[in-house]
């Protein structure tokens, strides 16, 4: 029997990640109560990143889609049957259609969508030399028209929006699964530095828990942001924020952890 489990009083139970204690608590828990606590937290995101894509994308997706002409296509590679610019845009989204050769479109939106002769660019206004080219392939053929893609579209957007919720839970889960194996060997040295019990497991479960706070704080971020309340800016801050929470949440729970000689205990530890 270890030390910390001599005159120790029971464990708290572990169902909140939002002090340092609660976060601590989650090392002595069982696998399911903190994969529980994790799914709700994945959610939670999940839901604020569908919303944000209903309310700030998918209107401006139908705007470009309206606009179409009739014989809009790709074809051998090559954009064709668009006479003219065409762009539709929020301050999130700009989607422009350029069937000339020109560069840029010269739009303000945080993300920029360019469909151009013969490549597809992405890119941010918060990076203006930054962005993604995808060629359309020598073999590529799309039916372009408003006819073929405004159905399209209104079949498949729900499924999209579900499609964008499920595999931001299932990447959520992954991520914090993951970085809590790399964040659990500095969760052991700060507790044996504090003189606490912290096994590996306990220290698995601990990381990964302490990855929460940094989460709820990006969801409710992409909420202000959705709402116009931070700009790009703000996100990329809260962003930055989002890692230090977490390692400051690691560092505090590791400190909460079971103590090796209880407080309470009437052991003494000079006599075997």
């Amino acid at each position: 029997m270890s030390a910390a489990a001599q005159g120790a009083d029971a464990p708290p139970a572990a169902w909140q990640p939002l002090t340092f204690g609660g976060v601590a608590a989650f090392a002595g828990s069982r696998l399911g109560r903190l994969l529980a606590v994790e799914l709700a937290a994945a959610i939670l995101a999940a839901s604020s990143v569908v919303w944000f894509c209903h309310r700030a994308c998918c209107p401006v997706i139908l705007q470009a889609i309206q606009q179409m002409p009739e014989t809009a296509r790709i074809a051998r590679g090559t954009l064709q049957g668009v006479p003219d610019t065409l762009i539709a845009e929020s301050r999130f989204l700009a989607i422009a259609v350029t069937p000339g050769d020109g560069g840029e479109i010269g739009q303000d939106a945080d993300l920029q969508i360019q469909l151009r002769q013969t490549d597809l660019c992405a890119g941010s206004v918060f990076w203006p030399d930054w962005g993604w080219d995808f060629d359309y392939g020598r073999g590529m053929a799309l039916n372009l028209s408003r006819s073929n893609l405004e159905p399209w579209w209104g079949a498949w957007q729900p499924v999209l929006l579900a499609g964008a919720g499920a595999a931001t839970v299932l990447f959520l889960l992954l991520l914090w699964a993951v970085l809590a194996v790399f964040y659990m060997a500095p969760a052991k040295f700060i507790a044996w530095f504090a003189d606490r019990y912290l096994p590996w497991g306990g220290a698995w479960r601990l990381a990964s828990a302490a990855l929460l706070p940094g989460a709820l704080l990006m969801t409710g971020a992409m909420l202000l942001y959705g709402s116009s309340v931070i700009d790009l800016v703000g996100l990329s801050f809260s962003v930055a924020l989002h890692f230090i929470i977490g390692w400051v949440y690691l560092v505090g729970a590791s400190c909460k952890a079971t103590p090796l000689f209880p407080v309470h205990s009437n052991r003494n530890p000079f006599t075997t």
